[in-house]
């Protein structure tokens, strides 16, 4: 664990904001170098780049804060505050307020709706496998107890350990790294699926699918820091009876793309047959 990775004279530097400083540097490269294939000029890229990293961070405060409403009660103002609380951030808000943000840029802006959502979205995979790193080396974003093999160790004084109820020195799962490892798998697939041919759309409804996979399985190893809500009536590997909010999020992403990948198919085969 190395929440500060280095210090430039006695300023330091931040693990977890070096990694995501990473991810949108990369993530903007892959963006623009993709979206000009698919006819966008780079300084359209770059601008929606900046928009959807402004959009990810504000989602991923907001659902945060909405998963923690007696964290800020009374206390309103600490809703800006995003280095305060145990972890501040929820990525699975940020991806869909960034999502919808994309959406509204690129209509407005009159450009290619569904190529550049392709060109776009495997940067929020690359995005995935590079902060969750960042998470790993910060000590947040941990999983449960447990005695897989696959469980580490942070030191005592690390969040896991940290008015959690785990005890000190406990195995817990390195969600981090699983979150990390999602992402490269979605990015090969995405990368590999983008060199068939398939119509506009595609890649995108594809990661939404993917991530709402991958997402709902990792729910199942995280520990919460706060009483999850359960929905339904369905058993659960952590453990509890039910499914949490963040789980029927993901289903509903997955659905969205199965049906969204059914509607664009059809759209693409009708446009294309009366253009023949």
């Amino acid at each position: 664990m190395h929440p500060i990775l280095f210090k430039i004279g006695s300023l330091p530097v931040n693990t977890y904001g070096l990694a995501l400083a990473i991810s949108f540097v990369l993530g903007l490269w892959l963006a623009a170098r993709r979206g000009e294939a698919a006819g966008v000029q780079k300084n359209d890229v770059y601008d929606l780049g900046i928009r959807l990293m402004i959009a990810a961070i504000v989602g991923s405060r907001l659902f945060y804060v909405f998963t923690h409403v007696a964290e800020f009660e009374g206390n309103w103002l600490d809703v800006i505050a995003i280095w305060k609380g145990l972890y501040g951030l929820s990525m699975l808000g940020g991806v869909i307020l960034a999502v919808a943000v994309g959406f509204y840029t690129v209509w407005r802006k009159k450009l290619p709706v569904w190529e550049l959502s392709d060109a776009v979205i495997p940067s929020f995979a690359l995005g995935i496998l590079v902060t969750r790193i960042g998470c790993f080396f910060n000590g947040c974003c941990f999983g449960s107890e447990t005695s897989c093999f696959l469980g580490v160790t942070f030191p005592n004084f690390a969040m896991p350990y940290s008015g959690t109820g785990i005890t000190p020195g406990a195995l817990i799962h390195p969600t981090q790294l699983y979150s990390s490892l999602a992402g490269l798998f979605m990015i090969i697939i995405l990368l590999w699926a983008d060199r068939r041919k398939h119509f506009p759309g595609f890649i995108f409804a594809f990661f939404t699918g993917l991530y709402g996979v991958t997402r709902f399985g990792l729910e199942e190893f995280r520990y919460f820091d706060h009483e999850p809500n359960l929905l339904f009536g369905f058993s659960s590997i952590a453990g509890r009876s039910g499914i949490t909010d963040n789980q029927f999020i993901s289903l509903l992403m997955l659905v969205s793309s199965i049906l969204l990948g059914v509607w664009l198919y059809l759209r693409y085969r009708r446009i294309s047959s009366a253009s023949s």
